[in-house]
């Protein structure tokens, strides 16, 4: 059963780059499903017998499944139009709810840790521009993650701020400007993220401090290649970090 199933995961794999795009929908929707049935989830109940059975899919295998979702849920309506014809409404419907079933999918892997938590960094970006589309999937997904691990989630959310950040700085350089969309639309995302940590501080205090120690630190890595005279280049991510600053105790301010 073992040898079957991975001889299997790897048939599904090597579907996901098939040209039919109803091939690899569902290649990937077999891939997230048998991923799910031979996780760790299967030794529940002291089912320790199962173990051999267990199943984790290695990096590849899980950045093919990210660039699948990247690939064919974070579209534009308008580029799903594979006739090139206005769909009318009721397809357009039926698209977006397959659309949300794939996500779904891969989002059951992050929650069930059958993927690495930091896979959701790019998911998580996509919560402002996709809000809603994929809005209610995107916060479970944090809700979730976050009653597993609270300190690995908290570095995934700063993971997909700083991957924006990375990503401006791309396409704009270092000299952008402040109040521009780009770099707002990342600041309101740090707020948004911050306003699902809640008001009981006490009980996220490990993780705020954490995310600030990141964000502090990604703030001052690159060093202005004209000395130290100059500001880092990476400074004004504190404008963003700051989104979180209200909930630290005062304590762990200094």
């Amino acid at each position: 059963l073992k040898k079957q199933m991975r001889v299997f995961c790897q048939i599904c794999q090597h579907y996901l780059t098939n040209v039919n795009t109803a091939v690899k929908e569902q290649a990937f929707t077999i891939l997230c499903d048998v991923l799910m049935i031979f996780s760790h989830q299967i030794m529940t109940g002291g089912r320790d017998m199962l173990e051999p059975l267990v199943y984790t899919p290695d990096s590849s295998l899980q950045s093919e499944l990210l660039s699948f979702i990247l690939d064919h849920v974070f579209i534009d309506q308008d580029d799903d139009n594979n006739n090139g014809q206005q769909d009318d409404e009721a397809s357009k419907i039926e698209a977006l709810h397959k659309r949300r079933n794939l996500l779904a999918a891969f989002c059951k892997l992050i929650v069930y840790t059958v993927v690495e938590m930091n896979t959701a960094a790019d998911i998580f970006k996509q919560y402002m521009k996709y809000y809603n589309d994929y809005g209610d999937i995107i916060k479970e997904t944090m809700s979730k993650t976050r009653q597993i691990d609270k300190i690995q989630c908290a570095k995934t959310l700063i993971l997909s701020l700083q991957q924006l950040f990375n990503e401006m700085i791309q396409e704009n350089g270092y000299n952008f400007d402040r109040s521009s969309p780009t770099f707002s639309g990342i600041k309101e995302l740090a707020r948004r993220f911050a306003l699902t940590f809640g008001l009981d501080q006490l009980k996220t205090r490990e993780a705020i401090a954490m995310l600030h120690k990141d964000g502090i630190e990604f703030a001052f890595k690159e060093p202005n290649p004209q000395g130290e005279s100059h500001p880092p280049l990476n400074l004004a991510f504190l404008d963003i970090l700051s989104e979180f600053s209200s909930k630290l105790l005062r304590q762990d301010k200094r």
